[in-house]
């Protein structure tokens, strides 16, 4: 009886020794995250996925610049309001223990701003958007410090035709060097408007008349004391702007750079122009004036070329 109890004995004081010995360590987590762009539309939202090693059970997310700021999510979506370069750092934890990783100016956000006297479309990474006059839209690159675009504005009738020149950038921008761009038109060219206080309407509208840059348009102007948005045209010394009596041909209105207005010689710039013959003098006269592009937040592209 006495070998038989020690027998048990040495059992059970050996079997919870085995059970524990068996047990293996669990290794903490590898943090690692990937994103995509889940939204462009108005402010930009982003979907991060946790890719980490060794089965996390709790996250801690921290995005710097992002709304939610922290999350314990597994997969989190987060809101960008603003434009910037922003770090994100996730804690992967299980019962081993955790880790940290930070992925340094990991989201580029980045506003376009429309300095010019017309809406113009904007192409990044196959998404188009439209932004309206003096209006801004945002775009988002993940872990890329480089963003291509394309973007193109024009005046244009009603029916969606193109009335003078058609600018456009095409450009790859360095968001180490900023985060806000804005989309302008230099000097050699202006934008026009017309208000026909006349007793006729005007057809058609002639810019550098008579000269090899001279631009034909096929739009009427009419007599409703209305301004009209034409076009952009290149801003030549002594330009002449020339528009034909609808009702007879043969007699026009004109303007002279130098006569009846005098160009800023800024980007952005843009000319008035007037035909009030119910005045008994300077029937014809114009203003003009250009978009100050100092109060943007960032830098100034002016245009690739034109078409």
């Amino acid at each position: 009886m006495k070998k038989k109890y020690l027998l048990n004995l040495t059992l059970a004081i050996l079997v919870p020794f085995f059970f524990f010995s068996c047990e293996e360590d669990v290794d903490p987590p590898q943090p690692d995250f990937s994103a995509t762009v889940s939204s462009s539309t108005g402010d930009i939202s982003i979907t991060f996925s946790d890719i980490s090693s060794n089965s996390p059970d709790s996250w801690l997310w921290t995005f710097e610049g992002g709304n939610p700021s922290t999350s314990t999510e597994q997969n989190p979506t987060v809101t960008y309001s603003s434009h910037g370069t922003f770090d994100v750092t996730l804690v992967a934890t299980n019962e081993g223990g955790g880790n940290e990783v930070v992925k340094y100016d990991y989201i580029n956000v980045v506003q376009f701003n429309n300095t010019t006297w017309t809406e113009m479309d904007i192409t990044v990474n196959s998404v188009t958007k439209t932004i309206s006059v003096d209006g801004y839209v945002f775009f988002a690159n993940i872990n890329n410090t480089s963003m291509s675009y394309y973007a193109e504005t024009s005046g244009e009738t009603s029916t969606g035709s193109q009335i003078g020149l058609l600018f456009y950038w095409d450009e790859t921008i360095d968001l180490s060097e900023s985060s806000a761009w804005g989309l302008s038109i230099n000097y050699n060219y202006v934008f026009i408007n017309v208000t026909n206080y006349g007793y006729d309407d005007l057809y058609p509208f002639h810019v550098n008349y008579g000269t090899s840059e001279e631009s034909i348009d096929y739009i009427t102007i009419e007599n409703d004391w209305a301004k009209k948005s034409t076009g952009y045209y290149d801003a030549n010394n002594y330009m002449e702007i020339r528009a034909y009596l609808y009702s007879t041909p043969s007699s026009w209105v004109y303007w002279i750079e130098n006569t009846h207005f005098n160009l800023p010689g800024e980007s952005n710039q843009g000319l008035n122009l007037y035909w009030d013959p119910s005045k008994d003098s300077n029937a014809m006269n114009a203003t003009t004036e250009f978009k100050s592009i100092k109060n943007i937040k960032g830098k100034s592209i002016q245009q690739t070329g034109t078409k």
